[in-house]
C-alpha cells in the first residue's frame, strides 16, 4: 500500500537530505520527559541521513534549554502573553511559516492543546507540507477528561482541525493507537516506541552523590519515584498505601523526585504531614546529571502509580538500569509480566499494597535477578537506534512513496 493523503511538496532536489523540524512548545529541562525525548529524538534522527530542526519556545523560569546535537534549533523567547496564554507568540509563527517555506520538507508536531501545535498545522497547510502528529498520550482517556471543559472547547475552536490535518500520527503503544482510532481518526499510525538511553555501567555515581544532598537517604533502601508531581501519576494513592506500610518496612525510604510545574507538591506535602510521613519521605526536586544516575543506578525499587501513560518513559529508564519495576495497567507494560522484571497491576490501592509488600519482602537477589532481566528487555527493543531507523524510514515512505514500513498500521487493517 502506498500513501498519497495530500499532494505535498517534493524535495529541493533528488539529493538533497529531507529536512525534517520538530515542533515542541519547550525543551527545557523542568518540563519533564517529553522535552527529553523530543530533543533525543531530533538529534538521533539526524543520523539517518535527515537534516533535522527544532522550533520551540524558551520559558527561561524553567531552566536550561536541554542540548542537542546535530540539530538546527529555533529557539524564541517566551514572553509575558506566551507564558499566560499556552504559547501564544506571533513572532515565532511568523518565523516558523518563512523556514517552512523555504527549507523544510516535513514538520513533525510534538502535544497538543498549545499555540504552537496550532503553529505547526498552519505552516504545514500553508506551505503544503506534510504533518506527522505525536499526541504523546494527551489523547489518552484520562488526560482528556481532565479539564475536560477547557479541552473541549480547544477542541472546537482548533485542535479537532489539528489532528484532522495530520498525515500520519505517531504513537508509542498500542494502546495509544487504540486511543487515535476511538476519537474517529483514520491516518495511517506509525507505532514506534520511545527509545532510551542505555546505562552506562563503567561510570555509576554512589549513593553518596544523593546522600550528601539528604542525608536522611543513607542506610536505607530506596523505594524511587521518578517523574513529573502530577495528580495523573498517582502519588496520592502512592503515600495512603506507603502510610500502612513504612513501620513494616522501616528500611526503605520513599524519594519523590521530579519538576513540579502546577504547585501539586504543595497538596502533596501538606497529605505527607496528614499521614505522618515526613520521616519516611523525601522531595527531591527535578533530578538531572549524576544525582538523576545515582538515584537510578542505587534504586532497589521503582514505583509509578500512574492513571494513564502513552509509555512512560521512567519505567524504561529504571529498567535500563537494572531497577525492577511496579506501574498500573494505565501503561504499556505489559512487558513486565511477559519478561518477568516488574509488576504491571490494576490502578488502585489495594493491587498497589500488595505489589509493594511483594516487591519489598523479596530478598535482594531476586530484585537484582528481575532488575538483569528488565536491562536486557530494554537493550532489545528499545534502544535508540532501532527507533530512529523506524522513523526516518517513516519520513522517507511519506515523501517518497513506495511501500510502507512494517511499524505503519492503516484503518481497518
Amino acid at each position: 500500500m502506498t500513501l498519497n493523503p495530500l499532494a505535498v511538496k517534493s524535495l529541493k532536489t533528488s539529493t538533497d537530505r529531507p529536512q525534517v523540524c520538530h515542533v515542541i512548545d519547550s525543551i527545557n529541562e523542568n518540563t519533564g520527559g517529553t522535552a527529553f525525548l523530543v530533543a533525543r529524538l531530533a538529534s538521533i534522527v539526524a543520523n539517518q541521513e535527515i537534516t533535522s530542526h527544532l522550533f520551540t519556545l524558551d520559558y527561561q523560569q524553567l531552566g536550561s534549554q536541554i542540548a542537542t546535537e546535530n540539530v538546527k534549533i529555533h529557539s524564541y523567547p517566551a514572553s509575558f502573553l506566551a507564558r499566560r496564554m499556552q504559547g501564544f507568540a506571533p513572532k515565532a509563527n511568523h518565523a516558523l511559516e518563512c523556514l517552512a517555506s523555504t527549507e523544510l520538507d516535513l514538520i513533525h508536531n510534538h502535544g497538543l492543546w498549545l499555540f504552537p501545535n496550532i503553529y505547526a498545522r498552519q505552516a504545514a497547510l500553508n506551505n503544503r507540507l506534510p504533518l506527522v502528529v505525536s499526541p504523546h498520550g494527551m489523547l489518552e482517556s484520562w488526560s482528556l477528561k481532565h479539564s475536560r471543559m477547557k479541552k473541549w472547547l480547544a477542541w472546537l475552536v482548533y485542535e479537532q482541525k489539528n489532528l484532522m490535518s495530520a498525515t500520519v500520527f505517531h504513537v508509542t503503544s498500542a494502546e495509544e493507537a487504540m486511543s487515535v482510532r476511538r476519537l474517529g481518526f483514520q491516518q495511517p499510525i506509525a507505532l514506534i516506541p520511545t527509545g532510551v538511553d542505555l546505562a552506562d555501567f563503567n561510570e555509576q555515581p554512589k549513593k553518596e552523590v544523593l546522600t550528601q544532598l539528604f542525608p536522611q537517604l543513607s542506610d536505607q533502601k530506596w523505594l524511587l519515584f521518578l517523574s513529573r508531581l502530577h495528580s495523573k501519576k498517582g502519588i496520592d494513592n502512592l503515600l495512603q498505601v506507603w502510610q500502612k506500610l513504612e513501620s513494616q518496612f522501616s528500611d526503605w525510604h520513599l524519594i519523590l523526585a521530579g519538576p513540579d510545574l502546577t504547585g501539586y507538591q504543595a497538596k502533596l506535602e501538606l497529605l505527607v504531614e496528614q499521614l505522618n510521613l515526613s520521616q519516611r519521605v523525601t522531595f527531591t526536586g527535578m533530578l538531572s546529571g549524576k544525582a538523576k544516575i545515582s538515584a537510578l543506578c542505587n534504586a532497589d525499587l521503582f514505583v509509578l502509580p500512574t492513571h494513564s501513560e502513552n509509555f512512560g518513559i521512567a519505567i524504561a529508564e529504571s529498567l535500563a538500569y537494572g531497577v525492577p519495576v511496579i506501574t498500573t495497567k494505565g501503561t504499556p507494560w505489559q512487558d513486565l509480566e511477559r519478561y518477568e522484571c516488574g509488576w504491571w497491576i490494576e490502578d488502585n490501592q489495594q493491587a498497589l499494597l500488595m505489589a509493594l509488600v511483594e516487591a519489598m519482602k523479596m530478598p535482594a537477589s531476586e530484585r537484582q535477578v528481575m532488575g538483569l532481566r528488565g536491562k536486557n528487555l530494554v537493550e532489545t527493543k528499545y534502544s535508540w537506534n532501532a527507533i530512529a531507523e523506524n522513523m526516518a524510514s517513516v519520513y522517507h515512505w511519506i515523501l517518497s512513496g513506495g511501500e510502507p514500513p512494517s511499524c505503519v498500521q492503516f484503518y481497518g487493517y
